[in-house]
């Protein structure tokens, strides 16, 4: 019998910040570099989150790409 699953943790903000799509991406891009430099090194590449942040990444480039073509 399978052992019984654990729900994932509930994170819950208590505050917020709003910042610019161009300071997002960067931040996201930077994440996105330190989470592949550590699944490479632990051997164990996710590839399933690494795709999803990229995709992630596209969007926020496509978006500001998108304002800034407006201007």
């Amino acid at each position: 019998m399978d052992p019984p699953l654990s729900p994932p943790v509930h994170i819950q903000p208590f505050a917020s910040t709003q910042i610019t799509v161009k300071d997002t991406q960067r931040r996201l891009e930077t994440f996105l570099e330190d989470f592949q430099a550590r699944s490479t090194f632990a051997q164990g590449d996710n590839t399933a989150v690494t795709v999803q942040l990229q995709k992630l990444a596209d969007a926020l480039k496509k978006e500001r790409k998108k304002k800034e073509d407006k201007l």
